[in-house]
Parts: C-alpha cells; sequence; structure tokens
C-alpha cells in the first residue's frame, strides 16, 4: 500500500472512534446543561462515558434520531478522506529533489532512493562532535542532527562538480577535517592555495608535517628534485631501479597530450629526455648540478644545428648527437637515445623540439629553484600523518605537468614502501586531486588504480565531467577508470554528456501515466474517456540532473540504491572556526642554480668541471645571443 493511502485509511479509522467513543457523549452535553446549569459542564465530565454513553443513546429514541442524523456528516468526511480528489499527473516533475510516485510492481524498473537507516548501514557514520577512528571522503552531513556520513572502505572515488558548484567547500574540506581527526596522510592539488592557506595550521596543531610545493608562485615553501629518484638510485648502485625512474618521469612528461597519430612522436621525445637525464645524472660533477633545468639547458645548448666547415664543404653538425655518440657503449643515457638516433635527422630534429617545448617550465627561474633540489622524502607520506599540498594554478594548466609528476612519483615511493610492510602502508594516504581533468595522463594510470586501494592509497577524482577523462585516457580506458571508482559523489555538472551517465546509472522505476481520449461521432455527440497505464522512467532524468540543487549531493555506489544526502557548505561544520586563514609572511626568495651542460670538444682534461664552473652563474633572463654559455667553446671543432 502507498504511504499517502495507509495515511488515509489510519485517519478514517480515528475518525470512526471519535463517531462510536466522543460523539453520543457530546449529543447528550445539551441535556447536562440544561438539568444542571452551571454545574452542567462539570457533570458532564465526571460521568463522561464513552460505553455507557452509547448505550443510553441507542436505547433513546430521540438521541439515536440526532446520532443517525450526524451519521451522514461523518460518513461524508471519511468520503472525503479516503477519495483523492487531485488529478494525478504522475509523469511530470514535482517541486525539489523528488519525482513522481512509484506505481505497479516493478514493472519497469525497481530503482529507488535509500532511506536514511540504509545510509547508514552502508557508510561510517560520524557524529561531528565526537572523535573518528577512521577517515575517508565525506558523503553528506545532516546539520540539525550533527551526523555525517563517510566513506571509509580502501574505494576509490569520483567527485563531480562543475566551476562554482561549491564542492571544494561541501566535499572537500570536510574531508580534510574528517582524515586530520583520524591521523591519516593527503596529497592536494590546490589551485589558487586556498585549501593550504586555510589549512595548513591547523594540521600542524594536529601533529601533521605539512609539505607544500607552490607551483603557482615559486619561492616558498619545499622543494622537489624530479630527477631525485634516479639520483638515489644511482648511489644505491641500482641501474635498474634508476632506469625504470627516468623512464617513468620521460614518459610523463612526453604525453602531456593525447596522440593523434603515431606514437613515434611521443616515444621519440621520450627517448630523448630518458637520455637526457641519464646524462645529467651520471656525468655532471656537482649534486646540485643534476636537475631538470640542467637537462633543459643541455637540449637548448648543444640541440642547435650548427654549420661547420670540413675541408671546402658546410656540414651541419649538432653537437647533442656528437655528445651521446662519444659515450661509452654500455652508458645508459646512449642506450635511451637509441629511438631518438636511429630516426632520420629531420625527425630526430623534430624529436629535439618538442622535448624543448615539453621542458620549457624548467628554464622558468621559479621553477628551476623549486625543482633545482629535495628537501623531504616522498615515502613519508605513508610513514607518518602528513598533508603535502601542490599549488597549482587554476587559471592556465602549463604546470599542471608538475604536480601531476609529483604525484606519480610519489605513488611509485609508496608502492616500494609498501612492499616493505607487507603491501599495506603504515598510514593510508588519500589524493585529493582537483583539476585532476586538467592533469596530463598518467602511466599505467588504469593499473594504478585496480591495486593502490588494497595498498592504503586511495583517489578521490575531481573532476567538471567525465567528457575530461575520456579526453585525457580515450575511450577504452575510460570505463575501466569509472568502474574502480566504487563510489561516485555528484554536486552539479554542465556536461550533457555526464549528466545522461549519471541519470542512467540512478537507474528505472515504473510510474504510473494518464491517457485521455476523446471522440466526436456528431454534432452533440462527444465522448471522453480517461485511464491509467504503466510505464518506466530514470530516477533522475539528464535534465533534472543539471539541476540538481544546492548543498545536496547524489550518492552512487556499487551494490546499493542512489542515495540523496544534504550535504552542506563548510559554515556547518566545525571546522569552520578551527581552519584559520594563515598571514602569507613567507618571504619569497629565488635562487640562481647552477647548472652542467657536457663539454663535447674533449680538449680539456676534465671538461665536466670545467663546463660546470662556467655555467653556475646561469641566468634564464640573458638572451641566447648574449648568454655567458652560448656555443663558442664548440667552434674548436674547426
Amino acid at each position: 500500500m502507498k504511504k499517502g493511502k495507509k495515511i488515509r485509511w489510519i485517519t478514517v479509522g480515528f475518525i470512526f472512534l471519535l463517531d462510536v467513543l466522543l460523539l453520543p457523549s457530546l449529543i447528550q452535553f445539551p441535556l447536562y446543561v440544561k438539568e444542571y446549569k452551571v454545574q452542567g459542564p462539570r457533570m458532564w465530565i465526571q460521568e463522561f462515558n464513552p460505553i455507557k454513553t452509547l448505550a443510553n443513546t441507542i436505547l433513546d429514541i430521540d438521541l439515536l434520531k440526532i446520532f443517525l442524523t450526524l451519521q451522514g456528516i461523518v460518513i461524508l468526511l471519511c468520503v472525503l478522506t479516503i477519495w483523492d480528489t487531485k488529478i494525478k499527473r504522475n509523469n511530470r516533475k514535482m517541486d525539489g529533489v523528488e519525482g513522481p510516485e512509484a506505481a505497479g510492481s516493478g514493472q519497469f524498473g525497481t530503482s529507488r532512493w535509500q532511506t536514511e537507516d540504509e545510509t547508514d548501514k552502508c557508510s561510517t557514520v560520524w557524529h561531528i562532535d565526537k572523535e573518528i577512528e577512521k577517515g575517508g571522503t565525506i558523503l553528506g552531513m545532516d546539520p540539525e542532527l550533527r551526523k555525517a556520513w563517510l566513506d571509509s572502505e580502501d574505494t576509490h572515488k569520483l567527485i563531480i562538480g562543475s566551476t562554482r558548484s561549491g564542492k571544494t567547500r561541501t566535499v572537500v574540506y570536510p574531508t580534510i577535517y574528517a582524515n586530520a581527526k583520524a591521523g591519516e596522510s593527503m596529497i592536494l592539488t590546490d589551485p589558487k592555495g586556498e585549501l593550504f592557506d586555510r589549512t595548513s595550521d591547523y594540521l600542524k596543531e594536529q601533529g601533521y608535517e605539512v609539505v607544500v610545493l607552490d607551483f603557482l608562485d615559486p619561492g616558498r615553501g619545499n622543494k622537489w628534485n624530479p630527477m631525485n629518484n634516479v639520483l638515489e638510485a644511482l648511489k644505491n648502485g641500482n641501474e635498474s631501479a634508476a632506469a625504470e625512474a627516468a623512464w617513468n618521469t620521460a614518459h610523463l612528461l612526453a604525453h602531456q597530450k593525447d596522440s593523434n597519430g603515431d606514437s613515434i612522436w611521443e616515444d621519440g621525445s621520450e627517448s630523448v629526455i630518458a637520455a637526457l637525464i641519464f646524462a645529467i645524472a651520471n656525468e655532471a660533477r656537482k649534486e646540485d648540478q643534476k636537475h631538470m633545468t640542467s637537462v633543459y639547458k643541455t637540449l637548448a645548448e648543444l640541440g642547435e644545428v650548427l654549420k661547420v666547415k670540413v675541408g671546402n664543404t658546410l656540414m651541419d653538425y649538432v653537437p647533442l648527437n656528437e655528445f651521446f655518440k662519444n659515450l661509452p657503449k654500455d652508458h645508459p643515457a646512449r642506450d635511451a637515445f637509441a629511438t631518438a638516433r636511429l630516426s632520420p635527422e629531420k625527425m630526430r630534429g623534430s624529436f629535439f623540439g618538442s622535448v624543448s617545448v615539453m621542458l620549457r617550465l624548467f628554464a622558468d627561474p621559479g621553477v628551476a629553484y623549486l625543482t633545482g633540489s629535495q628537501d623531504h622524502r616522498l615515502e613519508d607520506v605513508g610513514r607518518k600523518k602528513t598533508a603535502v599540498f601542490l599549488i597549482i594554478p587554476d587559471e592556465n594548466t602549463t604546470r599542471h605537468p608538475l604536480a601531476a609528476l609529483y604525484v606519480d612519483q610519489t605513488y611509485q615511493a609508496l608502492v616500494k614502501l609498501s612492499r616493505k610492510t607487507r603491501n599495506r602502508l603504515p598510514i593510508r594516504v588519500h589524493m585529493l586531486l582537483d583539476e585532476f581533468g586538467n592533469m596530463p595522463k598518467f602511466k599505467d594510470f588504469v593499473a594504478k588504480l585496480t591495486v593502490s586501494g588494497g595498498r592504503g592509497i586511495l583517489w578521490n577524482i575531481v573532476v567538471q565531467g567525465i567528457g575530461q577523462i575520456k579526453k585525457t585516457y580515450g575511450a577504452d580506458s575510460l570505463d575501466t577508470i569509472l568502474g574502480n571508482c566504487h563510489t561516485w559523489i555528484y554536486i552539479l555538472t554542465a556536461d550533457e554528456g555526464t549528466a545522461k551517465k549519471i541519470s542512467f546509472m540512478t537507474g528505472r522505476y515504473t510510474v504510473e501515466t494518464d491517457n485521455i481520449s476523446s471522440s466526436i461521432s456528431g454534432k452533440n455527440n462527444n465522448s471522453t474517456g480517461m485511464s491509467t497505464s504503466l510505464t518506466g522512467r530514470e530516477l533522475r532524468t539528464p535534465d533534472e540532473i543539471m539541476r540538481w540543487p544546492k548543498e545536496m549531493s547524489l550518492l552512487l555506489r556499487l551494490r546499493y540504491h542512489p542515495a540523496k544526502l544534504p550535504c552542506p557548505d563548510i559554515t556547518k561544520w566545525p571546522c569552520d572556526e578551527l581552519f584559520k586563514w594563515r598571514e602569507d609572511n613567507d618571504d619569497r626568495i629565488i635562487k640562481k642554480v647552477p647548472i652542467f651542460i657536457p663539454d663535447v670538444n674533449g680538449s680539456q682534461s676534465d671538461p665536466g668541471e670545467e663546463v660546470a664552473a662556467a655555467h653556475e652563474t646561469y641566468d634564464p633572463n640573458v638572451s641566447e645571443d648574449n648568454a655567458k654559455y652560448k656555443e663558442t667553446d664548440l667552434d674548436e671543432i674547426d
């Protein structure tokens, strides 16, 4: 029985009880007033006995006539209560987030919204004024009950929210608060730096190690050398690990954009980057010269085509080719360069040009300083409670590859750590990756999603629409990525394809529709008929998905019915007062970094140190024509 009909029948039963037990006494009330005058009401109350009064009413002819006359009114009231006078429009959308009422027996679908009890059973319930043992991702919160729901399982989450939809204030901030209370680590991409500026002081008070890499405005915070994992492996004599690290870095930098054609161009660029990383890591004489700016400058200075005179003929000469050719045959840099070396000369030149574009970020003085050294260990985020903030510009995506590279390298470090701790990190790590859709493609990301949950590495992918993932990873990988995200938290989207996908995932249910027919068979012979039938519709149609109300989340989880939960702004959370904006008094000092460019003429006894000394004064603001390190030394080859 439908809930509305059940309530109406309960009301009819209540009316019947009043009719039998109270109405006879009300009929006799005037008699008490007539007999006892002023004392009538008091005597009526004292002698009130519903059963005795009903019996007297039946035995008294006059009272019985009055009682039976009033039954007409009672019956009319019951009929009006049972009869739904409103014309049903079950195929139309009701106000708010409610759709038409379900009908039938599930002939066209059985989807429905979760009840609150069901949500409590399939989620972690946290009374927000109390402590919490296990962190997770916030799904929603009831401000009146002070009760929040979390997904604390080792699963990955997809958070969908368009620009200015409030996903940061309704999901991200509360998630930081929940994980901080539980003492679990976090790696956060932070457009504009607002997360760091508002939460870092609180996290430090909770005993967190806070790391911040400011790609938006370098000069403050921590520093990170993308080549550090290669250098550490070489120090430990593990050339295999060094090769893996170098190729991983080269792959991400070379695949910043999805290939629309032959992969040889990305493969060739990857070969050049890996070879340059190996060259700098092995040939630079000083540790502070081993960084990606040296990699970029080596390509920029030695990759240019020069005209040299051989006899009476001018010939093209590329110093970088000569450098790799002169390396020992078992040198890892020479091996890595093989793809580019074996390509036609013009194609190799295209590789050089493409790589210079990919690495141009490292010519920026701020980026050069930030990536010139390393002051923290990437795997520590899995050993002790740590919060890493990757501050990235939101107005352009040119520096997003740096954040993606950091996340990728940290993941590799965490995997190695987990192998030493029975394939499980000592502390779970939550990846909260806002602007994921604007990041370059992670290498083997599908494989990462598949295995990382069991290790305690949990991905929270934040996108504006599913199309962003498809654009980066392709249609073939899209379904696998979405399938590995067992929990979807929907806030709002402006993408029609995303709305259709979510509408489909909410499922279909059975509703009742009205059918009105009319016929005209003569001047005064018209007939109209009305009937009802059953059909199916989505629990939420795509247009309803795109009109989803503020401060509510639509929750989709494997094995469970969809849920709609209150998802209030941070102002309704305790952390609104605890997260205090920090005053940015940090000095932004950007120092020049020493660089290394290999010597290709071979005339010095120790060319590495001499060239290194000549280039320690590297100033990226100096023009190519007036640079202190331009190719004047290369003229000696004549």
